[in-house]
């Protein structure tokens, strides 16, 4: 049993809905199931080593707002992933220091997330989403509305997330970003990446990264490292947990 004051099986089962459409936008080239009674505000695309890719939406109702990442599919992608050198976080006073492909990405879709936002309204609560790498794309994205943002309430509930940052954007992202769960399948190596310590022999330098904080772990062995880390394994485990949340 969870016993994280935020979590809320309803919503948690949702938002991983939400990171499933952004899959099916990517395969039909833009094109996805919007949910019934919910508008789509804005398809939005990203640049991953080079190349443009479709990477997630932005979804309003009368009373919230939705956005969601997409996870690693192309090659561009997995090269991206495989940037873990640091960069300083250039959207908070913190100063931390963050993982240079997940950072590459999320600037190149920023100022279009930021100009739809100018569009709608501002006592919505916002919530964001994301599967694998979209899962470091939501943390950070989560770090940057509060920081600079105009929605009165943040929420940030991301599956399978590798680790983004170090120790002091962990810090910050903990005082800022109190709303958030990581959700974790623990047979799912990814979570595990980058490793806590990097050592670049070329450079001399080394990199620390840790995760953010408010995991929710659950144990669902799928026979693969491919299916451990599947959304569909993650909804199968969030299933088996049991909410605190009053509202369930």
């Amino acid at each position: 049993m969870t016993k994280n004051p935020h979590f809320n099986k309803g919503l948690a089962m949702h938002l991983i809905h939400m990171c499933n459409l952004t899959y099916e936008q990517y395969e039909n080239n833009g094109r996805f199931q919007v949910p019934f009674g919910v508008k789509l505000v804005k398809s939005f695309k990203g640049m991953a080593f080079g190349r443009e890719e479709w990477f997630g939406f932005i979804l309003e109702t009368w009373d919230c707002v939705v956005i969601a990442f997409r996870g690693t599919l192309s090659d561009p992608d997995w090269i991206a992933d495989a940037e873990a050198f640091q960069d300083i976080f250039p959207y908070s006073e913190s100063k931390g220091l963050i993982h240079h492909g997940f950072l590459s990405i999320y600037q190149s879709c920023r100022e279009e997330i930021f100009k739809t936002y100018a569009r709608i309204a501002p006592y919505k609560r916002l919530y964001i989403t994301g599967h694998s790498l979209g899962g470091a794309l939501a943390t950070l994205h989560a770090m940057d509305v509060v920081e600079n943002g105009h929605f009165p309430k943040v929420t940030m509930y991301n599956y399978a997330s590798p680790r983004v940052g170090n120790k002091e954007f962990t810090h910050r992202f903990s005082t800022r970003v109190p709303d958030c769960i990581r959700f974790i399948n623990s047979h799912d190596i990814i979570p595990m990446l980058p490793p806590q310590k990097i050592y670049c022999p070329f450079t001399k330098r080394s990199w620390n990264y840790q995760h953010v904080p408010k995991q929710v772990k659950f144990s669902l062995q799928a026979g693969s490292i491919r299916n451990n880390h599947a959304l569909t394994t993650y909804k199968k485990g969030i299933q088996r947990l049991v909410s605190d949340s009053p509202n369930e």
